[in-house]
């Protein structure tokens, strides 16, 4: 099977201590991979999903997609089939919905269409109603954040999504239908995979196929 994802001897910036933060890692990401990420905090685990869509420096390494090597140039169209979601969503001002259709405007998906349809069919599923996509974002508490931001990233058609602890601010009702909603975007097509960071020991192993462990900057 060819990996979607190759990362080839990455390291980052050295720490306080003089150490890199991540010490030359390798591994490979392939299509409908549920891979888990595990480590203790601090270990490094949200700076290699940011590293990976290259929004922290990698002094050295290469990031591989789809059997190509990511160049500087190429690195807006590459974000737009990698998405990382973080642990504390970035929102503008607004509605809703006016988050979801800015990344329309954006060149690199101006290809691309708002399906209001398609996004009211993932609110529902956390017992969210129509009425939710005109709420100031501003006003969100931070579940509901964490949703808004996985809905833009879905409606954006992505092939893997990183996933930086994206339950953690959900309830168990909708931790669990968050984590339904992931196994059926794998599933539903052949080219796709999250790489999924989490700290809860169930969690890891009810969303996870692959497991990775970080520690002190090194993979274990």
């Amino acid at each position: 099977m060819t990996p979607i994802l190759e990362i080839k001897n990455i390291t980052s910036e050295l720490s306080k201590m003089g150490a890199p933060i991540l010490n030359c890692l390798s591994f490979s990401l392939n299509p409908k991979d549920r891979l888990v990420l595990k480590g203790p905090s601090g270990s490094g685990k949200s700076l290699l999903l940011r590293s990976l869509i290259f929004l922290d420096p990698i002094r050295s390494g290469e990031v591989w997609f789809q059997n190509q090597k990511v160049k500087p140039e190429e690195i807006p169209n590459y974000r737009s089939r990698v998405i990382y979601l973080g642990q504390k969503p970035s929102l503008l001002e607004g509605s809703v919905e006016d988050n979801l259709k800015f990344a329309f405007q954006l060149k690199t998906h101006q290809n691309k269409k708002y399906d209001r349809l398609s996004v009211l069919k993932v609110i529902k599923l956390f017992n969210l109603e129509e009425s939710f996509l005109n709420q100031p974002a501003k006003y969100l508490s931070g579940g509901e954040g964490q949703i808004v931001a996985l809905v833009r990233a879905l409606i954006l058609e992505p092939q893997i999504l990183l996933l930086d602890e994206p339950t953690a601010s959900l309830d168990a009702n909708r931790s669990e239908a968050f984590e339904k909603f992931m196994f059926q975007w794998v599933e539903e097509s052949q080219d796709r995979a999250f790489i999924w960071v989490t700290h809860h020991r169930e969690q890891e192993e009810k969303v996870g196929t692959a497991f990775l462990s970080l520690e002190t900057g090194n993979l274990k």
